[in-house]
């Protein structure tokens, strides 16, 4: 008796066998919004401490100025050079913190960007009850379950789904108003899913 051939196996779908679909295409601004809002802490953490060591450093930097300002030789001379390097260091550090920070933060992310020029390009979502699918030209890019999905949160005109993994899904308000009820309707339940969570931990 022959043997029974095996299973051909299951042709995998396409983003045309997908009922629910929506279309999301980011920009550079985007991916730099998610860094800034998602880098608040740090940056609001670099510039407590520079206006600390700033306050501390522009203090000792005046003593020294003072030290040196009656002190004869070549200990004046050390005194005064001391005192305009710690208060100058100090000046170049509250602008790194305040202003260069968030513009060398945008640089970095616009290089990740290069790299991978795709994340630029029109992404199609097919939403399905237990899992998201991504394609990219038509072919498949990633999968997310939809019970990896943790929550969902607001920047800006986004709303940013959160996976267990690490992974986001940035979905802009412009590509919403294109979604269907069905889609709106899962993105609602992926918004619920943050305060149910933060409810539980508070019982």
């Amino acid at each position: 008796m022959k043997k029974e051939k095996a299973n051909a196996p299951a042709q995998k779908q396409s983003v045309n066998d997908f009922a629910h679909r929506l279309t999301i295409q980011l920009t550079e601004q985007h991916y730099v919004d998610y860094a800034m809002t998602h880098s608040q802490d740090q940056i609001q953490k670099g510039r407590k401490r520079a206006i600390l060591w700033a306050v501390l450093f522009t203090i000792l930097g005046l003593v020294a100025i003072y030290k040196g300002t009656f002190t004869e030789g070549w200990l004046s001379d050390i005194y005064l050079i001391a005192g305009i390097l710690m208060i100058v260091f100090q000046i170049f550090n509250l602008f790194y913190n305040f202003v260069m920070f968030p513009i060398a933060l945008k640089r970095s992310v616009l290089r990740e960007l290069k790299k991978d020029p795709s994340l630029l390009e029109p992404m199609e979502y097919a939403f399905e009850p237990d899992k998201l699918v991504c394609f990219l030209n038509g072919r498949h890019r990633s999968s997310i379950l939809t019970q990896d999905i943790v929550g969902a949160e607001r920047i800006g005109n986004s709303i940013i789904l959160q996976v267990k993994d690490g992974r986001r899904v940035i979905i802009p308000d412009e590509a919403l108003k294109q979604a269907d009820s069905v889609i709106l309707d899962q993105v609602d339940g992926f918004k619920n899913l943050k305060s149910s969570d933060t409810a539980g931990e508070g019982r």
